[in-house]
């Protein structure tokens, strides 16, 4: 790895880390669905350039559309609103066990027991962090938890219909996945956020816009770009370990920035969920298997995408 290429990373980690203090922050000054549909559609109208529509090719698109740019910011946001910011840093890293549960079930992969016990360990870890009670008095984290773990059960199946796409550009499946995300996330923020653009007019505006702007341009447009640049020149198996640094740096800058603490029990669990992901990450690059993990999430492409 070159210099520059080593810099390209840690900003990228870095820019995804505080991308958890910035997520809520966000769904603290809007509500959270609103916040999704606001950031696709500053995605969409960036990324607009790059949408091609692709006669026969359409179907897989726009249902992996719904996993990697609606459903999964809606399971994601509203999660973040719940748990504190490090424990859905912890909670998005249950999309590398998932990945490979669906590659088991649908690609037919076969997998071994350091695998198989990695994967547990990973659910096991995040159980933990789920059931930790005094990480704060104002997060209702074992909700929240559940929700980002449905944000990665999502993604982790639209990597499998990603994986069954031809002919699309990453910066195209951005593209359509964000519009998708748009055109899905309106509605279901009016009917089920009826006061939504009250409480936008009520908002900070310096704060709710410049967390959506964050969320648009830094963590998707730039992160995914830098993610998709480390990929064309360095291996897999050297970008994809990249997730736990973002899990950590998210964590250390959540202490910093938003003055969580971190407790023995969320601390054990933390270990347990990063310590399975680790095996189940090392053992698939040596195994020529790589689980998608990083960009859009988010790989080969497009892997989870980061929150």
């Amino acid at each position: 790895m070159s210099a520059r290429e080593l810099a390209v990373l840690l900003v990228m980690c870095a820019v995804w880390g505080f991308h958890y203090v910035v997520l809520k922050t966000g769904v603290g000054a809007l509500p959270p669905m609103l916040y999704a549909a606001l950031r696709m559609s500053l995605v969409a109208a960036l990324a607009a350039p790059f949408l091609r529509w692709r006669p026969g090719r359409m179907g897989l698109v726009l249902l992996a559309g719904l996993c990697f740019g609606a459903i999964n910011y809606a399971f994601l946001f509203n999660g973040v609103k719940h748990a504190t910011a490090s424990a859905a840093a912890i909670a998005i890293e249950l999309y590398v066990p998932f990945a490979t549960i669906m590659s088991i079930v649908f690609l037919n992969e076969r997998v071994g027991w350091r695998r198989t016990l990695g994967i547990a360990l990973a659910f096991v870890g995040v159980a933990i962090v789920a059931l930790t009670r005094d990480q704060s008095a104002e997060a209702r984290i074992g909700l929240g938890v559940m929700l980002v773990a449905g944000c990665a059960l999502t993604e982790s199946f639209g990597a499998i219909l990603v994986k069954r796409i031809s002919g699309f550009r990453p910066h195209e499946l951005l593209a359509w996945f964000a519009l998708v995300g748009a055109v899905f996330l309106w509605p279901a923020t009016l009917a089920l956020e009826p006061e939504a653009l009250e409480a936008l007019a009520r908002a900070d505006k310096a704060v709710a816009f410049g967390a959506v702007a964050y969320s648009a341009i830094a963590a998707s447009i730039f992160g995914h770009t830098a993610y998709y640049w480390l990929l064309q020149r360095l291996p897999v198996s050297v970008v994809a370990p990249s997730t736990l640094l973002t899990t950590l740096l998210g964590i250390a800058f959540s202490m910093v920035f938003l003055g969580e603490r971190l407790t023995t029990p969320f601390l054990i669990g933390a270990l347990t969920a990063l310590a399975g992901v680790a095996v189940v990450l090392f053992r698939s690059a040596q195994k020529g298997a790589p689980v998608e993990t990083g960009g859009a999430e988010a790989i080969g492409l497009p892997a989870k995408e980061k929150p």
